[in-house]
């Protein structure tokens, strides 16, 4: 059982381009996000979140149950707002985890966006596509926003986009509904590689009073015991 360890990100180190990161990130309500990654954390207790977690009745669900530690704990994007502090004002994002904003058009997007003016769907762009400026916002949004596996950050999915299209705009879109949608859809899902959210999981716990710092003692101890 292994600790991921806390990494630091200076937004100030990716002044480039004539943009002001850090205050981008504070008109967006990003910055909490970016300072939640100092939390150490245990993948066994990220994964017992997503293993137990229990929706809600309904095809979109407004809350969802799960058990840590003997503790049952019942979420929603208001509880993940308080505790988290992190926006649930804005564009929701539906129960697949994609926004539900009808007047989004990719097309557009890509155009402005990208250097490529022709007819890709998201999914199939890379990164190195995008304005150099946005590459910077992609990087956040890979490491903090919508993490994943490090060997798929060059590829731009089409939350990616929605995402990068707002903030270039100025425009919060709700990210508390964009977590819950996706903790569900982890959970109910079979996902054997790294889950996402791992220092705002434990920072959820935290701020419930679940002192789970006895558990990751214990998972340092296992890990030396057995390596």
């Amino acid at each position: 059982m292994k600790i991921y360890p806390s990494f630091s990100i200076n937004p100030a180190g990716f002044n480039k381009y004539d943009m002001d990161v850090p205050s981008l990130l504070h008109v967006l309500a990003w910055s909490s996000l970016v300072e939640d990654m100092r939390f150490n954390y245990c993948p066994e207790v990220v994964r017992k979140f997503y293993v137990n977690i229990k929706c809600g009745h309904g095809c979109n669900p407004s809350f969802f149950t799960t058990i840590v530690f003997d503790y049952e704990i019942k979420v929603t994007p208001q509880l993940l707002t308080t505790l988290l502090d992190i926006p649930h004002s804005g564009f929701l994002a539906g129960t697949d985890g994609e926004f539900t904003d009808r007047g989004f058009s990719f097309t557009a997007a890509l155009k402005t966006l990208t250097r490529d003016i022709g007819r890709f769907y998201p999914t199939q762009l890379a990164v190195g596509r995008l304005h150099d400026d946005l590459k910077v916002l992609h990087f956040f949004i890979t490491r903090c926003f919508l993490p994943r596996d490090l060997s798929s950050t060059d590829v731009l999915h089409s939350s990616d986009l929605y995402i990068l299209s707002n903030a270039r705009a100025g425009r919060q879109i709700s990210y508390a509904s964009l977590m819950f949608h996706h903790m569900i859809k982890y959970g109910m899902e079979y996902f054997s590689g790294p889950l996402p959210f791992g220092p705002q999981i434990t920072k959820l716990l935290y701020k419930l009073g679940i002192d789970i710092r006895d558990k990751i003692t214990l998972c340092n101890v296992l890990e030396d015991l057995c390596p």
